[in-house]
């Protein structure tokens, strides 16, 4: 699998944002951020620190799974990061775009 999705489990406020940290091959890469609606809010990109809005309005044209499920990305969400963190389809990173492994969290946590 090359992405894997993890909840944060962090003390969230009453109606308050759901973050996830989501993996390209072991290396963590994204934060994504929707809201108790379900209305994508956000993602940073880990190597940058840039936040931008995603083109996804609600979390499930962005993830799968939840509950009893294993979390995931929806194929047009895979297609999104690929071309946002410069993967080529060989499943690799481009030179000069590699994700470097995430040593802050978000303030939020």
């Amino acid at each position: 699998m090359k992405y894997t999705v993890r909840h944060l489990n962090n003390a969230r406020k009453d109606f308050g944002s759901y973050g996830y940290i989501i993996s390209h091959n072991g290396t963590e890469v994204v934060y994504f951020w929707h809201n108790y609606r379900g209305e994508c809010e956000n993602i940073t990109i880990i190597s940058s620190g840039k936040t931008e809005d995603t083109p996804f309005g609600m979390c499930s044209d962005f993830l799968t799974g939840g509950g009893s499920l294993p979390l995931g990305l929806t194929d047009e969400a895979e297609g999104y990061l690929e071309k946002a963190l410069g993967i080529n389809k060989n499943n690799s990173v481009q030179q000069g775009n590699a994700p470097e492994p995430a040593t802050r969290r978000p303030s939020d946590l």
